[in-house]
């Protein structure tokens, strides 16, 4: 597949984080069994087998057959992610979607499905999308709430880590560098970037409108493409490190380490895999925020720690001193 990337797009590239990109492909992982995100599957499927919700088998019909394992997903699912993204803010991009949108998505979804269950239920959305885009909005939430924000923190510290390092990366080395890091399937073309990987569609959105990256923890171990009018040109890519996103904690209890910073200092650094707030370790770690804030001023000054910022939010992670040092506990 081919974006078609013009000297203006190239100007126009940007970074945002999108929690119903990162919601569409959780459901895509929870299918296939990723081994990878294990963990998070079993207390995922832990809730939504706990969840009281009366309408949750509803739910969970209408999203596996929108969301497939594999193949095509509904380019309306996953409209143009904004710059400050916010969940809610994702569902009312989705219900804006006009409908006729819908319906040359559901059918070329009529197409390739064969499955004689899931054709009916993607032909009564098409026949009646007004009223399917209600319904698809309230599975969204159910599903969002129970299975994936609880883990948001987390899952949020981990790609905004990326997008630190992809914009160090842009300011050092520039554009082609970001490309050429972003996935083995992606390659730099004349014209803009080829996913080798496969990708169905056609109505490929004209060059102009610039390009959105967006990483994505459920996408590993592939990509996940937007590329059709009228939104604009998005490549949603698994972030550095996603590897270790479920890891426990190191433990340092009795470490030479331990020994060296003190037990609480040790442990605050071992939190570190991702980075995380004040108040994320403090709930972690059980400790008053202040206590933690003291600790981590003296981690930043002795070089152990450094911060990423976020608007308001300052998150802090394990610099590579720090790194060396656990490595030796």
């Amino acid at each position: 597949m081919q974006i078609r990337l013009s000297a203006e797009d190239l100007t126009r590239v940007r970074f945002t984080v999108s929690p119903l990109w990162e919601t569409v492909t959780s459901m895509r992982a929870l299918q296939l069994g990723t081994r990878l995100h294990r963990p998070w599957i079993t207390e995922a499927t832990s809730r939504i087998l706990a969840s009281r919700d009366t309408a949750k088998q509803d739910h969970l019909k209408l999203l596996t057959t929108l969301i497939r394992p594999t193949g095509f997903i509904a380019d309306s699912l996953t409209p143009t992610p904004l710059r400050q993204d916010t969940f809610e803010a994702g569902l009312t991009a989705v219900a804006a979607v006009p409908p006729e949108f819908w319906v040359r998505d559901l059918s070329y979804l009529i197409a390739v499905e064969r499955e004689e269950t899931r054709l009916e239920t993607i032909r009564a959305f098409c026949d009646d999308p007004d009223g399917g885009i209600p319904r698809l909005l309230a599975a969204l939430r159910w599903y969002w709430e129970t299975a994936l924000e609880p883990f948001w923190p987390r899952l949020r510290a981990m790609l905004l880590a990326d997008l630190d390092y992809r914009l160090a990366l842009l300011a050092e080395h520039g554009i082609h560098q970001v490309f050429d890091t972003l996935h083995p399937s992606v390659r730099r073309t004349r014209d803009g970037l080829e996913i080798t990987a496969n990708c169905d569609g056609s109505h490929h959105a004209a060059p102009g409108n610039g390009l959105i990256l967006v990483p994505s923890a459920f996408v590993w171990p592939r990509t996940l493409v937007l590329d059709v009018e009228p939104f604009v040109p998005t490549l949603t890519y698994a972030p550095r490190g996603v590897g270790r996103l479920w890891e426990n904690t190191r433990q340092v209890k009795d470490s030479p380490v331990a020994k060296l910073l003190g037990h609480t200092r040790a442990t605050i650094l071992a939190q570190l895999d991702l980075p995380m707030t004040t108040t994320q370790l403090a709930c972690a770690l059980d400790l008053a925020a202040g206590t933690v804030n003291g600790h981590l001023k003296v981690l930043e000054a002795s070089g152990l720690t450094d911060t990423i910022r976020a608007g308001r939010e300052v998150f802090y992670r394990r610099a590579g001193l720090g790194e060396d040092l656990l490595a030796r506990a």
